[in-house]
């Protein structure tokens, strides 16, 4: 191996080695998929059918997210279910009388965190125009929604039980009525910092399934091992 060689080499560990210290968010968006029937209000069809939820993983808890931007559908096209006092994208429960079964549980709509059971009116997140409107069918070609107030961490990272790291961002509810639903294989990237006058960072992130408990498992085994291997 010559000198130049050897100078290429050291340059590209330590370039790897530097975008793992950075990447506070994985790559992973992991969808969570629940058959779900729910009663709605005022004289609307009940909800049954499927609901999923998305969850961006990250492995710092300082982390707030900023963004959802470029976000590609797999199911491009489709109309998805929104409850009869919801009827918006952006978070829009209203609380009583308004916030009936079907709004809680089943009600399709986009968020900068929470708690994936919450979605209260003004909550911060506004919808991006490439979404194609805050009453849009579903999200359009490199849609986007986003934090509408930067002063305010509601995509602050939060603990989860829907990520391998135990950590991440609920950004948004889909669902459809009387039908089966799977999210897996879309794309998108997010913006994020560590808090207001931090410098952001962005990276794109795939949807896929959460693994089973058993795999979980497994990899906290692997990381352990690792660990000690490392010592």
């Amino acid at each position: 191996m010559n000198n130049a060689t050897k100078i290429f080499v050291s340059l590209s560990a330590s370039t790897l080695i530097a975008s793992a210290a950075t990447a506070d968010m994985t790559g992973m968006c992991y969808q969570n998929i629940q058959q779900v029937s729910a009663v709605d209000g005022f004289g609307a069809p009940d909800f049954n059918g499927t609901v999923v939820d998305l969850w961006l993983e990250f492995d710092d808890v300082n982390d707030v997210m900023l963004n959802v931007y470029n976000f590609n559908d797999t199911n491009l096209g489709t109309t998805y279910y929104q409850s009869f006092t919801g009827g918006v994208w952006a978070p829009n429960n209203q609380g009583p009388p308004f916030e009936t079964e079907a709004l809680q549980i089943a009600d399709s709509f986009i968020s900068i965190g929470g708690d994936g059971g919450s979605q209260s009116a003004g909550n911060g997140t506004g919808v991006d125009p490439n979404f194609g409107g805050n009453t849009a069918a579903g999200p359009g070609a490199n849609g986007g929604w986003y934090n509408s107030d930067p002063t305010t961490p509601i995509g602050a990272v939060v603990s989860t039980s829907f990520t391998n790291t135990g950590l991440g961002v609920f950004i948004g509810r889909f669902s459809i009525n009387g039908g089966e639903l799977n999210m897996g294989g879309g794309i998108g990237a997010a913006t994020w910092n560590q808090g207001i006058g931090t410098e952001g960072s962005q990276a794109a992130f795939q949807i896929v399934d959460i693994p089973a408990p058993g795999a979980l498992a497994l990899l906290g085994l692997a990381g352990f091992a690792g660990r000690r291997r490392r010592a």
